[in-house]
């Protein structure tokens, strides 16, 4: 198994700003960030997370592959639910402060920096400790009282015990994007995360480990993951220190921060709490499926991950010098990218939804092929309507991002009560997706209000209306392909390179791509390739 204008005062928001005009303390004498520039920023920055995430998820693809094969499904399900209560364990202890590093290190005092990011692991520490106390002694009463099902005690006992770390290591990843070294982020989340849970999941195959086992090689790499990222966090930060400074900053950054604990928690809602109203009216096996389901649907938003998370530092920069129109281009071209990508990905999802996941996995998880369909339309539509929550975020619009988040978690909930005793698993789809959209389409509309533009234009449809009629034929197509990994991968290759050529052939390339593809080619193309040849016959 989800985080944005300064005074002479530095970042005491203002909400009530016009978006554009110029903050107190902006200096708009200079622009430091060009537009290409920005969008070089994130395409470059976004292709080394997009490396690491390669990584991690083909890490944690085979992880869980081992774990949901080895264990039983109704297991598999209580690791699941394990995981998801982590996840709301971190959310709680870290107050959201993650978020408030990741905008406010890029705009302080060097020296103002290190005493900042003490205070705030100083206060995220005990409440985590408290809160993983609370879960290990109750884990018992949790499991039997609250979700009906005494098997899952040992996973909650487990990752209960790892809440602390789990919330410091998600606060030294948010220092780390606030200082913008996106490598550090990508050995920490992306590759070290990822590789010590693997090879721990390993070890609990070749053991013969039962659910307390596999909770464990879960559960561990939160530990080492808070110990390197806190090493790698601190070597960035400057060893002047200005403490006064550093304590007056603190209460701001903490009203800032605390938003995204709302936020925080109405994400985990319509991204978890269907896990545990499953648990509730149908059971851990319902849970096993749908997780299956759910994990492989997520690996859509890999897409949309990486230039998210270099989007929000260089959206805060180019809008705190009043150039929110700029910010909204990039994210224009960002956008596009992820509808053609998404697209891409989506179409072989769907059609072979229930043969992937008998494949991968096995037939007994098979019943989750239609939950995964929904869950991959959902995730598709994620990927590009929240290429405007940089926007928000640059904007400091932090409590109007809660709003939209509780909204939508509102939505998720209340679909879940009803779908999920009536449909179980495929209710629990249906009701995240719908959810999905939701919080895609509010910042949509937010943005629309404030700036009288959005990033969403025809550059973006155009590519899914033109997805309609070659997706007709690849479901004509899809129907005479033998039900086997090579065949369907195969079909995924040949419906990209149709759908890539389609796009070139008929839309063409956009002028912010025409520039990043300029670049590439002065930097990494010799005059004389025949890949050269073809960039000049097309830009």
């Amino acid at each position: 198994m989800n985080e944005k204008q300064p005074t002479d005062d530095l970042n005491d928001v203002d909400e009530n700003r016009i978006p554009g005009e110029a903050p107190a303390s902006a200096d708009t004498t200079k622009s430091s960030l060009t537009k290409d520039q920005a969008v070089r920023d994130v395409v470059k920055g976004a292709g080394v997370v997009y490396g690491g995430l390669v990584a991690q998820m083909a890490l944690a693809f085979l992880a869980q592959r081992f774990a949901a094969v080895h264990l039983s499904i109704s297991g598999f399900g209580g690791l699941t639910t394990g995981t998801a209560l982590l996840n709301l364990g971190g959310i709680v202890a870290g107050l959201g402060l993650s978020s408030g590093l990741t905008r406010y290190l890029p705009r302080v005092e060097e020296e103002e920096k290190r005493p900042i990011v003490t205070y705030l692991f100083a206060l995220t520490i005990p409440i985590g400790v408290g809160l993983a106390a609370v879960t290990v002694l109750y884990a018992d009463f949790i499991a039997a009282e609250m979700f009906g099902d005494a098997g899952v005690a040992v996973s909650i006992q487990v990752f209960g015990a790892a809440i602390p770390f789990a919330a410091i290591m998600n606060l030294a990843i948010g220092g780390i994007r606030g200082q913008k070294i996106s490598r550090f982020r990508v050995y920490v989340r992306n590759l070290l995360h990822p590789a010590s849970r693997f090879a721990l999941i390993i070890v609990a195959v070749f053991v013969g480990a039962d659910q307390a086992g596999f909770a464990f090689a879960y559960a561990i790499p939160f530990v080492v993951g808070a110990a390197i990222a806190s090493v790698l966090f601190e070597r960035t930060l400057p060893e002047a220190s200005d403490w006064d400074g550093g304590r007056e900053r603190l209460s701001e950054i903490i009203r800032y921060s605390l938003p995204f604990t709302v936020s925080g928690l109405a994400s985990f809602v319509y991204r978890s709490i269907d896990i545990f109203l499953l648990l509730y009216f149908v059971g851990s096996t319902a849970v096993g499926i749908y997780g299956v389901a759910y994990a492989m649907a997520q690996m859509m938003g890999m897409f949309s991950t990486a230039f998210n998370y270099l989007g929000t530092p260089v959206s805060s920069e180019l809008e705190s010098e009043n150039r929110l129109d700029e910010a909204i281009t990039v994210q224009r071209g960002v956008a596009r990218w992820l509808a053609i990508a998404s697209t891409t990905a989506l179409i072989p999802m769907v059609l072979f939804a229930d043969d992937l996941i008998r494949i991968i996995y096995r037939s007994g998880y098979s019943e989750g092929g239609l939950a995964l369909a929904i869950l991959a339309v959902g995730f598709a539509l994620k990927n590009v309507l929240l290429t405007h929550g940089p926007l928000l975020e640059a904007l400091g619009l932090s409590k109007l991002s809660a709003v939209n988040t509780t909204s939508a978690a509102l939505v998720n909930f209340g679909l879940n009560l009803w779908l999920i005793p009536r449909y179980s698993f495929t209710g629990a789809a249906i009701a995240t997706t719908i959810s999905l959209f939701v919080l895609g389409l509010l910042p949509v509309i937010e943005i629309a209000y404030y700036s009288g533009s959005t990033a969403i234009g025809w550059n973006v449809i155009a590519p899914v209306v033109l997805a309609i009629p070659i997706g007709i034929i690849a479901f004509i197509v899809s129907s005479q392909i033998p039900a086997t990994i090579l065949w369907i991968t195969i079909f995924g290759v040949g419906f990209a390179g149709c759908y890539g050529a389609a796009i070139i052939g008929i839309l063409g390339f956009t002028p912010t791509e025409v520039m990043i593809l300029h670049s590439i080619q002065d930097k990494y193309v010799s005059d004389n390739t025949i890949i050269n040849k073809i960039l000049q016959r097309f830009i």
